[in-house]
């Protein structure tokens, strides 16, 4: 016997596929001040949703996955034929069997464990972030720590992206809850705002207020600064961006605490102290804190491509000790931060590079081997009573490639990696249970890397999201990223 779809599924799909739209310019329950009126008048207008014969549009009514498939099949311009599916509680009859396979077929939807679809449960904020980042194949995640989303879940991932994609926000409390099950105005909501941009919600970077004037905590500018750092058009290594901010700016303090921007003696501003500001908007500098993290990559960016400056090996700006140079003349190639002191050939520690990469090794947990960078003392000469730059004898230098220290910080999501540290953690922090793995354990990064749970926290590395086999089982963790080998 053929198995047909319950009355239940048989409401919501007249929902959006019922006897015309009778109130052509909206719908009776459907006031101009529902907070999601101009959503639903945008589907209702691209006919991917229609209202009861009686008119009504029933906005507080849930939705089930049938409802939902066909929803998401129009926007995508799925063909609505029906057709056999993989689905055994999905027969050829029913109105959604269409969509319901295509979308399967393009990896949106899946069933569960049983092979079952189950098209009369109601669709769930997470469920709805699922099909969402798979439909407009989100890649990029925003970081928002919610109470009620673990790792474990597996709309964790795409929670996270259609938050960076506009498409939702969490709620006051800290929790996104992604087992509530979604009502048609709210269904109708997100989804218009992940077809169209007019719609989309001001997202904001690492949960960061920009228009504040207030500092953020400190694993929150971890945050910003790593996603700084990655955003850049040139490859930077953000232990570099981040050491360097804690020597300019040893609080990561960009605001005072009227909310105006620090600036030093020198006249520099803000948490990257940026002295140069010709080509720059000095306004933006002073009270956009993104703006001046970015001012201060592109002054490092530019000091690694200059060609005065000596260059380690190939020059890989993903080596650690390749930016040394870069970074000394962030501070400048004054004579105070030559390698060593030219009278006695002892090793200079007073100097801003050195105090960087000691900042590296404190905070971000990376010691790079600066160290054996084969200077001596004669590669540089300068006049300590002069303002005139050190002169390069010497303009380039290599090192055993094994001595090298790559950036811990840029891996990316589906990268198989292996871990030196003692195991996973339960949450990004080492309060976290400890799961145990080997150096021989394959771990797969599953999403973007999240920050230390105590916000407080002065460590500058990184946390990620990965899963491993073990014992026929997945399981799933976080790392600490000054211990992840490729």
């Amino acid at each position: 016997m053929k198995k047909v779809i319950s009355l239940l599924a048989i409401c919501s799909l007249l929902l959006i596929a019922g006897a015309g739209n009778v109130f052509a310019s909206g719908f009776p329950d459907v006031p101009e001040d529902n907070r999601f009126y101009d959503e639903i008048m945008y589907l209702s207008n691209e006919d991917v949703i229609s209202g009861y014969p009686d008119g009504r549009f029933a906005p507080g009514e849930k939705v089930t996955r049938a409802a939902a498939a066909i929803m998401l099949g129009r926007v995508l311009g799925y063909d609505e034929t029906q057709r056999e599916t993989v689905f055994p509680d999905v027969p050829k009859d029913s109105k959604a069997s269409g969509y319901i396979q295509q979308a399967y077929e393009n990896k949106i939807i899946s069933g569960y464990p049983n092979g079952e679809f189950r098209p009369d449960n109601y669709v769930t904020r997470g469920e709805m972030a699922i099909f969402i980042a798979r439909a407009y194949a989100r890649t990029e995640e925003e970081v928002v720590p919610f109470s009620d989303v673990s790792i474990n879940m597996s709309a964790f991932s795409a929670i996270r992206k259609i938050i960076d994609f506009g498409v939702t926000t969490g709620y006051p409390d800290g929790t996104f809850k992604p087992d509530l099950d979604l009502t048609r105005e709210q269904f109708s909501g997100l989804l218009a705002r992940a077809e169209s941009d007019e719609f989309r919600l001001p997202v904001d970077t690492c949960g960061y207020d920009a228009t504040s004037r207030k500092n953020p905590d400190l694993q929150t500018m971890n945050c910003l600064i790593t996603k700084a750092a990655e955003e850049s058009a040139f490859p930077i290594p953000p232990e570099i961006v981040k050491a360097v901010a804690s020597v300019e700016n040893g609080g990561w303090k960009h605001f005072d605490e009227n909310g105006e921007p620090v600036i030093s003696d020198d006249g520099g501003i803000g948490l990257m102290q940026i002295t140069n500001t010709a080509g720059y908007d000095v306004d933006k500098l002073k009270y956009d804190l993104h703006y001046n993290i970015k001012a201060g990559i592109e002054f490092l960016v530019n000091n690694f491509k200059r060609g005065d400056l000596p260059k380690i090996n190939d020059h890989d700006p993903a080596d650690l000790e390749s930016w040394y140079f870069a970074i000394m003349a962030y501070n400048g190639t004054v004579p105070a931060n030559s390698p060593f002191y030219q009278e006695t050939g002892e090793v200079n520690y007073n100097a801003y590079q050195e105090k960087v990469y000691k900042q590296l090794k404190d905070f971000g947990a990376v010691a790079a081997n600066i160290r054996s960078i084969p200077m001596k003392t004669e590669d540089f000469q300068y006049d300590r009573d002069s303002s005139e730059p050190i002169q390069f004898h010497k303009k380039s230098y290599v090192m055993d490639e094994s001595q090298l220290t790559t950036t811990k910080q840029l891996f990316e999501v589906g990268e198989t990696v292996t871990y030196k540290g003692s195991g996973l953690r339960s949450i990004p922090s080492t309060q976290g249970t400890l799961i145990p793995v080997t150096s021989t354990d394959s771990l797969r990064i599953i999403s973007a890397p999240v920050y230390d749970a105590n916000k407080d926290s002065r460590n500058q590395f990184v946390w990620y999201p990965v899963e491993v086999s073990k014992n026929g089982k997945v399981v799933k963790g976080y790392i600490a990223s000054q211990y992840v080998v490729k």
